[in-house]
Order: C-alpha cells, then structure tokens, then sequence
C-alpha cells in the first residue's frame, strides 16, 4: 500500500508543472461587439427612464479604446533625433568660415599717428616743417582753407515723417508682437527641435514637450487593432476578425438607427465575478465642447465664420478683459442652476488637474460605460456571464427654462445595466428603447509557448 501512495505521489510531482504551466493559456475568448442608436429623443418616450447626476468617466480596469485613440507618444518622442545635430556621434561638424568670423572676429581698435608725424621736427626751440615755404598771401589762404575744411558743419536736422511717429507711439504703448501678424512655424515631424534651460531662482529646469493628443469630437465605425498570438493581455484585434460585419451592415439601412462602433478585442476570462477585469466601452460623439460634466450648457462659442472675423479686427483693437462681456452676455440670457452643478467640485483634466481649457477636458461620450466577462460553475459546469453597465447621452430641452428667454439645454444620461448567462459562438442582443449593444463570444485556442532551443535539441 505505501508503495501504491508513493508512486502516486511522485506522479502528481511530476505532472504539476505542466498542468500550471498550460493555465495560462486557457479560456481566451474574442469579444465581438457592436454599438447602435435610435433616433428617439427621450422627452418623446412616455416611459421615465434613471438620469445619471454627475457624467463621470467610468472607473474600469481596462480602457483599451482610450489608448488606441490617445496614444502616449513619449517613446516616440524620445527616439526622434534632434534637428541639425551632427551625424556623427563622436566628432561635431565643422563651422563654415561665416561662422567663425560671426562668432570670434573681433574688430581692431583704431590707431592714433605718431608725434612727428603731426607736429615736425623742431630745432632749437623752433619746428621745421617738411612742406616747402610758401608767401604771405599763399598762407593766409591756406589758413583760410583750413578753417573751412577742418569746421564741422551744421548738421540739417529732419523732422520723422507722421508714419513714423505713429510707428514709435504705437510700438511703445502696444507691444510689437500684436502688431505683427502671427504665423506658425512648421514643425518638423521627423526631428525634434532642441530645447535650452531656463534658469529659476532655484534651480535649471528644462521644458517639457507637450505630448498631449487630443480626444477626438467623433468616434470611427470600426477600430483597427493587430493580431497577436500570444499576448500577455488584452488587445484589439483588426477587423479582419469581425465575423458579424454582415449584420453590422444591415444596420446601416435600417430607418431610426445610426451605428456607432464595430470591433473586437482578445482577453483572458477568469473565473468568479470578483476576479474579473472590467472594460471600457464607449462610442459616438463627444460633448465635451457643448455641455459640462454636470450636464450644463457651456456659454455659446463663436461660430467658425464669427470667429474669422473677429481674428480680423482683434489685430486692431486694443486688448481688453473679458470678464465683463462674459458677464453681460449670463445676465442677458439668464439660466437656472442645479443644485448638482452647483456643489460639483471643479472639472479636472485626465491626470486629475483642474482644468481650464476647454480643449483639455476630459471627454463626455455619447455612449459610455463598461462590459465584464467572467466564468462561472453551475452544477460543476462552467458558463460564461457577461455584465454591463452602459449610460446613453442625449441633449433635451431644459425644463428649468424660463419663460420669454432663450431655449436652454442640457445633456442627459440614462444608465441601463445587465447581467445575464451567455453561450459562446452566438449572438446576444442587448436591447433599450434608445440604444443596443450585440455581443458574440468565441473561443481562441491559444498556440502553445515555443520551446528553447536547448529542449528542442
């Protein structure tokens, strides 16, 4: 008996490795999904759907289409090399002679004649000129000559055209730059310009490129990802792997329904809820531009004709605060406040930075929210779960309005969230009276690890 457990005992060391080995390429799937509207507007519907207060980005594990759609480019940048550096990277490149006399010709100073030069020679008390003897009147001519020609003259003094005093009036009490057109320098894409430091009262401090792409106003139909075999995570995948592009079609001719996105992704599934990744999902157009992240109007923008315009006459005007016409324009056109936007704390940047330009806002995405993908064993046998969380953003008019005032709007977001058991390889349809989401599941044999080469040998 003792012979029978330890042989079985050396046969379960034997045989763990692998089998721990091998987890890691278990249970990977590809997630299709698709992403539509309807052209239903919610102040038509009769039901009352949830609003989301605050239109806060979802807090997810993975966000794989905010990185495919903001890069980070720092290793990029770092790579470039720096524009007109030497090609050789032990010996600079020699000045040209131009450059040389630029930078260390000095001029010689003046030099002054000699004594004997300027006065003769002298002789017993008396100078003896070199210059032959001339007469009386010769000399008192000569004299005459040489007050004449050693006088300085009166100088014509020329009073500055009125160009020109306008010119100094202007380049004194209005900085020159605002005067000169502005023009923007193109940058070379292949290089990077080289930068110098600044000194502060403290220390050296280099300046830091600006590296930040900005999110886009509109989502594409279908994301282009690449195909890795054996990724350590999850990745998009291209759209040569979309298997349901027929129906995604389809939707196109369909009345009332605008598509939003089409793609797909490869990730590992795990079992139990509590161990899965969440991912962020999201699709259309953003509103960071229009509405805040409490669902407020923004003050109205110029329009693009407006604002050629006033480029045009802001060369000629002088520069002025705009704090009163920014006040005049709310008190014209007075709108309520709600008590979320109200007590919200201020809106922040990607990186948490309060923000201050609107470029920079964090985007507010028509369809936003998140998807999560888990196993889990019902009666010793696994299936697979999906749940969701998606919020659909729409502008209505304000019920707030006041009376004879302008329409106002806000933006706002319905939350519809679902948890259902799902089978791999088919299509499930996640249906709200004014958007939908289509997932299929596949299952992805994962190749194996290739073996060293001392194993293969």
């Amino acid at each position: 008996m003792r012979r029978i457990i330890g042989s079985l005992l050396a046969l379960s060391c034997i045989t763990a490795y692998p089998v721990h080995a091998n987890d890691e390429d278990k249970w990977w799937f590809d997630i299709e999904v698709m992403l539509f509207a309807r052209d239903t507007a919610v102040s038509d519907m009769a039901e009352r759907f949830e609003r989301q207060q605050v239109l806060s980005t979802p807090n997810t594990d993975w966000d794989l289409l905010t990185e495919y759609y903001q890069p980070d480019i720092t290793m990029v940048y770092n790579s470039l090399p720096v524009c007109n550096a030497p090609t050789s990277p032990l010996w600079a490149e020699a000045p040209s002679q131009e450059e040389i006399l630029r930078e260390y010709y000095i001029e010689p100073e003046p030099e002054e004649p000699a004594l004997d030069d300027q006065a003769g020679l002298v002789e017993n008390g008396q100078v003896i000129s070199d210059e032959p003897f001339v007469l009386a009147d010769e000399a008192a001519h000569g004299i005459q000559a040489s007050e004449n020609t050693f006088g300085e003259p009166e100088p014509d003094i020329i009073p500055p055209a009125p160009g020109a005093i306008a010119a100094y009036w202007l380049s004194f009490n209005l900085n020159e730059q605002q005067l000169s057109p502005v023009r923007v320098k193109r940058r070379p894409l292949n290089c990077v310009t080289p930068t110098e430091p600044s000194l502060n009262p403290q220390s050296w401090q280099w300046p830091q490129p600006d590296l930040y792409v900005p999110p886009r106003q509109q989502t594409p139909l279908y994301v282009h990802g690449a195909d890795f075999k054996r990724a350590n995570g999850p990745h998009l995948l291209p759209t040569n792997q979309l298997t349901q592009d027929d129906i995604y079609t389809s939707i196109r001719w369909r009345k009332g329904i605008e598509r939003l996105a089409h793609f797909s992704w490869r990730q590992q599934v795990k079992f139990g809820q509590d161990k899965a990744e969440t991912l962020r999902l999201f699709a259309g157009q953003n509103f960071a531009q229009q509405f805040t992240q409490n669902g407020d109007l923004r003050p109205q923008q110029l329009t693009p004709g407006d604002e050629a315009s006033s480029e045009q006459n802001a060369e000629l005007a002088e520069p002025e605060d705009t704090f009163f016409a920014e006040l005049n324009q709310r008190l014209s056109n007075p709108q309520p406040i709600s008590f979320a936007g109200m007590m919200a704390p201020p809106e922040t940047n990607d990186d948490g930075n309060t923000q201050s330009d609107i470029k920079r806002l964090s985007p507010i995405w028509e369809l936003d929210g998140f998807i999560q993908i888990y196993l889990k064993y019902i009666n010793r046998v696994p299936y697979l779960h999906i749940n969701s969380e998606l919020f659909y953003r729409q502008p209505v008019l304000s019920a707030t309005s006041l009376p004879g005032a302008a329409p106002a709007y806000e933006l706002v977001s319905i939350p519809f969230s679902q948890q259902r058991r799902v089978i791999s390889t088919q299509l499930h349809y996640f249906d709200h009276p004014l958007f939908g989401m289509l997932v299929q599941i596949r299952r992805y044999d994962r190749p194996a690890a290739p073996q060293p080469a001392e194993e293969q040998d």
